[in-house]
């Protein structure tokens, strides 16, 4: 019998899942991260108090989002980068002027990573929910950070301490949803210069997040590409949940793909068609839901017989996560054209479906 995922409890988009791995973002136990995460917050609200309203000295170019050659407005950059560049330049310097005090608040929150990344059980700190404290005030500061990171940070001298950083504001930021982030995410991932699998992970969730019709494209030309880029946005590409996007994976499922690229779309699909997350999805898209859910969960049952092991696991769960009301009667109607192999397979299926937890 297949082992059955547990109930999970509300939270961000990003950690729903069905036995999937929360990837590198690990600090310690629920209970370690309240505690600490409560102190260092406390620890940031008396030094926003104490502290200077002067930020740090940063670089003059957006080493993150574009290559070097592009980075600066008046370097020749194209025309549309020049456009959100300035514009970007321009909401960092309103917010500055605006609300000085919470750029001082990102700066002391930034102070603390350093701790939370010596308390790590996991390759990398989670340290967005530090940032996501500070409000929707924090997110030009943190946008600016993003774009025009400061070279050297005391504190922050470990690789995996600054890496922290990097895709703890880039969650953080891109759980605010803000569409005028839009081309930060698209450079991040098309043509920034830190191509480590955490950082593309990141941009590509903040992406996805935005739930539009440009944001489904670009990710999915990204996705058809491969390569580190492409691996990341497809394995965001179901938490931008478009019926456009149910139906590239489904495409891409149907092909039948080596399984580490098929384990991927599976718990890409199981993002698209969660029921739980589409709960939470923004207007635009939640007219979508029944043809995204019915799309998922048909290119899952029908692959279904044709994965064994991990691969087949992570389909099974990705069924019981969309659970659309479609389900059996595709079950059924796959079992009516599989082997005999196959229809016992899809017969374990549809009783693992009756039992199904997270109803």
């Amino acid at each position: 019998m297949e082992p059955v995922p547990h109930r999970r409890r509300p939270g961000a988009l990003r950690h729903q899942r069905l036995a999937r791995h929360s990837r590198d973002e690990v600090v310690g136990g629920r209970t370690m991260k309240r505690h600490v995460y409560r102190s260092l917050f406390a620890a940031v609200s008396f030094a926003s108090l104490t502290a200077g309203a002067a930020g740090p000295s940063r670089t003059a170019s957006l080493t993150v989002g574009l290559p070097e050659s592009s980075t600066s407005p008046e370097a020749g950059a194209p025309e549309t980068a020049r456009d959100w560049l300035t514009q970007l330049r321009e909401q960092i310097a309103r917010a500055r002027q605006e609300s000085p005090e919470s750029f001082v608040r990102v700066d002391a929150a930034v102070s603390q990573v350093g701790l939370l990344d010596a308390k790590k059980r996991g390759t990398l700190a989670a340290v967005s929910p530090l940032f996501q404290e500070l409000g929707p005030q924090a997110l030009w500061p943190m946008v600016e950070r993003i774009a025009f990171p400061v070279e050297k940070i005391q504190g922050l001298e470990m690789d995996s301490a600054r890496l922290a950083l990097t895709v703890g504001l880039m969650e953080a930021a891109g759980e605010m949803r803000d569409a005028r982030l839009l081309p930060l995410w698209r450079n991040v991932l098309e043509t920034g210069t830190d191509t480590r699998a955490p950082v593309l992970r990141a941009a590509a969730g903040a992406l996805a997040r935005l739930e539009s019709l440009e944001a489904a494209q670009v990710l999915i030309a990204l996705a058809r590409q491969g390569g580190p880029r492409g691996e990341a946005a497809q394995e965001k590409l179901g938490e931008c949940r478009r019926l456009v996007v149910a139906r590239e994976l489904a495409d891409t499922l149907a092909a039948r793909p080596a399984p580490e690229e098929a384990r991927r779309l599976a718990r890409s699909l199981g993002d698209a068609g969660s029921a739980w997350a589409w709960k939470t999805s923004g207007p635009s898209a939640r007219s979508e839901e029944g043809a995204v859910r019915r799309v998922a969960a048909e290119a899952l049952v029908r692959a279904y017989p044709s994965y064994t092991g991990d691969v087949r696991q992570a389909l099974s769960n990705a069924v019981l996560r969309v659970d659309a009301p479609e389900t059996p009667a595709l079950i059924d109607a796959a079992r009516r054209e599989a082997d005999e192999a196959g229809q016992a397979s899809l017969k374990a299926l549809a009783e693992r479906l009756k039992r199904n937890p997270l109803r």
